[in-house]
């Protein structure tokens, strides 16, 4: 309906065009025809001095500089001159260097669709060119970043059946084999490795050499012979070492890449259990990390060794490595390797019976979560300027493909009357066409802006729960009850790894949310057992693992049930979660016999009147979102109990299988 309204006066428009320009056309058809004028855009970038080359070298810059929306106001220039001019070989250019941009942020689908238009425009006149090679070579590299393999093993033999330098040449055999390697055929990526000469071509490189041994590490610890993998990792450690004499540090490529190696290196052996040969390579990392200042990967190789060292029994010197983590961390501030510190951190302390370091170890967490999520909000709008800014340069690309075509039918019209009508029918149809681009990129945008809203009225809910979370805890310590705070701080550090892992993703498994909300529920219990019981019943016709529900939803409601209702009972009362599939839809129903609505309105004070107001609008909220993003229906209903006793909660959910949420 929105379209057909947006299009209805464009029409209108149109047909009024029509019948002036036909009336004119009757009325001076024995005139001398004058030129019509060509659209304002279009000649604003004709007929200035061709200076899309100069833009497209401060752009490269910009990018190398990661500047990415300066880089775009240059190539928005360069990109618009080279269509109005036609210069093919700029503008397949400016797309390769869009791509770019889109890969520096990990965009990663943009970028395929950047360097596509680029491949597309410079092959037919330039496909030997270097450019050509450029766009080719980030094609397959974006097709191997978002996971299409087999795309990305085509572009990468068409990368090698090109004339390219002895390097270029083994840097793409090199990630051929590294698609092969994501998709677990080990034995093809050895292959192509193993046919790549190890004299000039790689050892004068130490960056490609690293990548060599780095990929050869992995595949080896995938194959289980770990003296080789060993062998490789000391040798790309020790490239990097060497490289630019000593006088220069490794490239941040090379170190993300040797890092990455590391990671598959330390994961296959822990799935052995060969606790101290991890512990050895991380040992070895940190080392290396410290010597080059990388800190954040430090903090991480600490934060990992110290998981190993527990598992091995040597809680101690796990507690000494998560220490030093959480130090590190703050050292450089970043939130998020302080709240994996701090969290890691104080569930050790709760293991060792530290409860009070473990409670301010879980406050530096808390603090940490909420600078995290402040930091990521931020570079989420920094993200959506740099797509909105990708997408005006696409809008005024197209825009100005139609005004050219505009023109060009105008200069035709001039030649032959009877083409006026016709050239105005193309003309309504590009409007229309266009219209329907413009309908479905403001939907794009307004879709990604509604995830970026759901996403933080998600984050709204942590810090509420973890701070009650943490009362609980200094209501046991007060009392003087440690076995119970000891238990309640094991359960509640389990939920906050769920909660943790969970509450970035926009959907979850039924089953991942049963887990939460029973923790939850067992941890509410120990709070309030002279209160309340309570029983949680799952149909067992269910299949928890296929269907994905929406994280976080259901567990307010259950702490409005325990907080407003059933802890003003005077006697124990009752919860009951139960869930049943009817059809398509999950009904989830949460029956409490507390005080009821109205009893528990007049006990609350102001402040709390207020607070519940706005936990009650973040889920509406959220709902409302949920239902326009995925045009879907979430509904819920809260009603009274029997005879004004207790709430009804009704939570209908569509049965969506987990797959289609990725």
């Amino acid at each position: 309906m929105t379209l057909r309204k947006a299009l209805r006066p464009l029409c209108l428009l149109s047909v009024l065009m029509l019948a002036v320009s036909i009336c004119f056309a009757q009325k001076d058809e024995n005139q001398p025809k004058k030129s019509a004028p060509s659209p304002s855009k279009l000649n604003k970038y004709r007929s200035r001095d061709s200076r899309s080359s100069q833009d497209l070298k401060k752009a490269s810059g910009k990018v190398a500089d990661d500047d990415a929306e300066g880089a775009l106001d240059e190539v928005q220039e360069a990109l618009a001159e080279s269509i109005a001019q036609g210069n093919v070989f700029n503008e397949g250019r400016s797309y390769t260097l869009l791509g770019d941009i889109n890969a520096n942020i990990s965009e990663w689908k943009l970028a395929v669709q950047n360097y596509e238009k680029a491949y597309n425009v410079l092959k037919p006149a330039y496909g030997t060119s270097d450019e050509f090679k450029l766009a080719l070579q980030g094609l397959a590299k974006a097709n191997m970043e978002s996971g299409n393999y087999q795309v990305a093993v085509d572009n990468y033999t068409e990368v090698l059946s090109l004339k390219v330098s002895e390097s270029e040449r083994r840097r793409a055999e090199l990630e051929l084999a590294e698609v092969y390697y994501r998709m677990g055929n080990y034995e093809e990526s050895l292959k192509i490795a193993g046919t790549i000469p190890q004299g000039r071509s790689v050892s004068g490189d130490p960056e490609l050499q690293s990548q060599y041994q780095n990929l050869m590490a992995k595949n080896y610890a995938r194959k289980n012979d770990f003296d080789k993998t060993r062998g490789y990792l000391d040798s790309s450690r020790n490239t990097l070492r060497l490289s630019g004499g000593g006088n220069a540090a490794p490239t941040q490529n090379a170190i993300v890449q040797m890092e990455s190696a590391k990671e598959d290196v330390a994961g296959a052996l822990r799935e052995q259990k060969r606790y101290e040969e991890e512990i050895t390579l991380r040992n070895q990392s940190i080392e290396f990390n410290l010597d080059n200042n990388n800190l954040a990967e430090a903090t991480k190789d600490k934060l990992e060794l110290s998981k190993t060292l527990e598992a091995k029994g040597d809680r101690s010197e796990a507690l000494k490595e998560l220490i030093e983590a959480a130090a590190i961390a703050d050292t450089i501030d970043d939130p998020h390797d302080q709240a994996s510190a701090y969290l890691s951190l104080a569930g050790l302390y709760e293991r060792n019976g530290q409860n009070n370091n473990a409670l301010n170890a879980y406050r530096k967490y808390s603090e940490a979560v909420q600078r995290s999520e402040a930091q990521l909000t931020v570079k989420m709008e920094e993200r959506a300027r740099i797509i909105r800014k990708q997408s005006d340069i696409e809008e005024l690309s197209k825009e100005l493909y139609v005004d050219r075509s505009e023109d060009n039918a105008q200069k035709a019209m001039i030649q032959r009357q009877w083409f006026v009508i016709a050239s105005l029918g193309v003309i309504i149809l590009v409007i229309g066409v266009m219209s329907i681009f413009v309908f479905r990129s403001a939907q794009s945008r307004q879709k990604a802006n509604q995830l970026l809203a759901l996403k933080s009225l998600r984050s709204q809910m942590n810090p509420h729960f973890i701070f009650n979370a943490l009362n609980s805890v200094n209501h046991f310590i007060a009392q003087q009850d440690e076995r119970t705070a000891n238990r309640f701080l094991s359960e509640f550090s389990q939920l906050m790894r769920l909660v943790l892992e969970y509450s970035q993703e926009d959907f979850i498994t039924l089953q991942k949310e049963q887990e939460i909300l029973t923790l939850y529920m067992k941890l509410e219990h120990y709070r309030f057992r002279d209160k309340f019981e309570y029983e949680i019943d799952i149909d067992e016709s269910i299949n928890a693992e296929s269907i994905s529900v929406p994280p976080m939803l259901i567990q307010p409601y259950l702490e409005n049930a325990v907080w407003h209702g059933l802890r003003y009972r005077d006697t124990v009362g009752f919860l009951k979660l139960s869930m049943t599939q009817r059809d398509s839809r999950l009904l989830v129903t949460i029956t409490d016999n507390g005080i009821g609505r109205k009893k528990s309105a007049e006990l609350k004070t102001e402040n709390q009147k207020k607070h519940r107001s706005t936990g009650l609008k973040n889920i509406k909220e959220r709902l409302t979102i949920l239902n326009t993003v995925y045009s879907t229906h979430y509904d819920v209903k809260v009603s009274d109990g029997p005879d004004g006793e207790g709430t009804v909660v009704e939570i209908s959910l569509p049965v969506t299988n987990s797959n289609n949420h990725g």
